[in-house]
């Protein structure tokens, strides 16, 4: 547990250039502050001469990306000696080696006999291994005294994949290969590749798409490299039906193919074309605004789902339903190929995202999980609904947020009536959402959760979140004067409550 929150702390502070408060790593790990110091203190200790992590009283913490960035490159985020990793660390490293060259058979003590452990941890290292392999449709398998895992090409791939717990490029590369000169020459082939595929189809590849395609195609090379001749191909003929609906895409990929072909001297099966064909099909590469004419129309039916349903939360009533769509239709295309090919998505921001509109986010996830029952989609995870909310929030961010006003009076009759239509006349901007006698402000309170002030024409016994203004049902110009200070202070967030 120790592992992941250092691990987490640090890919946190790789997205932010300036301090972060305690309170806010605190919030994001869901450990104490004081936990986050002793992390951080941890993290430093490991390195002799410098600082990882910078602290300040008063400003908090900020990653210091060139120490950073030199340890990874001389190797140091994990122990010169074998027996002193975590059991964490020691079923990685055995979970990689099997991956990567399966399904190549190894003995026991060829994978454990570096780590001197006995033989009862190295039971539970399989049981631990067996369930993890689980998740991605593959077995490990044990006769005699050897291992090895078993399953399809794609499923190892996922598998890796999933083992990749940042989307830092760099990482990816010293996690598969040892060797610094090949790593180096591999990163900048497949950047090179992924530029020609930019070219090639007049488009930029965003994030994260760019962060999959890369990912895709070094575990490609490395997995042709160890063990490529004993790659199960199992192809379908039918499979190749892909490449007429996207016929530029498939060039594309033809001409990478052959690239690889050259660079891996082998020659690759013709599944690997249809992979990749895969990954781009799944990626936002067209540039360009779209029109409701250019979207397939089970792209519109989901994208017009997706919306509505998140408008049916009050609050959310007011986002423009017609500028969200556009942006919003153009990622649930690559997402519908994405859940049908099985290819999986990092989200970086994801926590983040949670921090700065979990309520947004909770009504998305909601929306996302009736999208799949209605539609009969595959699940949509939290890593997808996050790069979704980000719509979502940009159309929150640019509405013309109506200010939400609950009326009471003593009976909900009469003076707030009178009241009511003195505030529509004078204030258009304020949204009067219901007219309620004072006896019922609590139930309507719940009723109304978007409330931002309650005005009332008698005193208030009981003190409620929401901030209240007593007035008189005349509204006189000095109430009038002072409703406008109160709504100016809420919509700058100093209201006091």
């Amino acid at each position: 547990m120790v592992i992941e929150y250092k691990r987490s702390l640090i890919d946190y502070l790789l997205n932010r250039r300036d301090f972060v408060s305690g309170a806010e790593l605190s919030d994001m790990l869901g450990v104490s502050t004081k936990t986050v110091a002793r992390l951080v203190k941890q993290i430093n200790a490991q390195q002799d001469d410098c600082t990882i992590i910078e602290s300040q009283r008063g400003r908090g913490y900020r990653l210091d990306y060139q120490n950073y960035f030199n340890q990874m490159d001389r190797g140091d985020e994990r122990p010169s000696d074998a027996s002193q990793l975590t059991s964490v660390e020691r079923r990685d490293e055995v979970m990689k080696r099997l991956l990567m060259t399966s399904p190549q058979q190894y003995r026991m003590d060829e994978l454990w006999g570096r780590f001197c452990i006995s033989d009862s941890a190295i039971s539970s290292d399989l049981t631990a291994l067996r369930r993890m392999l689980a998740e991605f449709h593959l077995t490990l398998e044990r006769v005699g005294d050897c291992v090895w895992i078993e399953g399809g090409e794609t499923d190892i791939r996922n598998a890796i994949t999933d083992l990749l717990v940042t989307d830092d490029v760099a990482s990816i590369g010293r996690f598969m290969q040892t060797d610094q000169r090949i790593q180096r020459r591999d990163a900048a082939f497949i950047q090179h590749e992924m530029s020609l595929v930019e070219d090639l189809m007049h488009s930029e590849i965003p994030y994260p798409y760019s962060i999959n395609l890369f990912t895709h195609l070094y575990i490609l090379i490395e997995r042709y490299r160890e063990v490529g001749s004993l790659i199960d191909d199992g192809f379908r003929p039918q499979e190749s039906d892909e490449s007429t609906r996207h016929p530029e895409i498939a060039r594309v990929c033809e001409k990478v193919i052959d690239d690889l072909n050259l660079y891996l001297d082998a020659k690759l099966p013709e599944s690997e074309t249809y992979y990749l064909h895969q990954y781009l099909a799944s990626s936002r590469i067209d540039g360009g605004g779209v029109t409701p004419d250019e979207i397939p129309q089970q792209v519109r039916s989901v994208t017009q789902y997706l919306i509505d349903e998140v408008r049916r939360d009050p609050y959310y009533q007011g986002i423009d339903a017609r500028e969200l769509f556009s942006g919003l239709a153009k990622h649930m295309k690559p997402l519908l190929n994405r859940l049908e090919n099985g290819i999986k998505v990092r989200n970086n921001l994801l926590e983040q995202i949670k921090l700065e509109y979990p309520r947004l986010f909770d009504v998305v996830r909601q929306a996302v999980t009736g999208l799949s029952e209605h539609f009969g989609l595959a699940p949509i995870d939290d890593e997808e609904t996050g790069f979704i909310t980000v719509y979502f929030a940009q159309a929150v961010e640019m509405r013309p947020r109506p200010f939400n006003v609950l009326l009471v009076c003593t009976t909900g009759l009469g003076t707030a009536q009178l009241l009511r239509a003195k505030i529509q006349r004078r204030f258009s901007e304020l949204h009067i959402v219901a007219t309620v006698a004072s006896r019922d402000l609590k139930p309507e309170l719940k009723a109304h959760p978007e409330t931002d002030l309650v005005v009332s024409t008698v005193g208030l016994t009981e003190h409620f979140k929401v901030p209240t203004l007593i007035v008189s049902a005349m509204l006189t110009i000095e109430d009038q004067e002072r409703l406008e200070r109160k709504v100016d202070q809420i919509r700058k967030g100093d209201a006091l409550q």
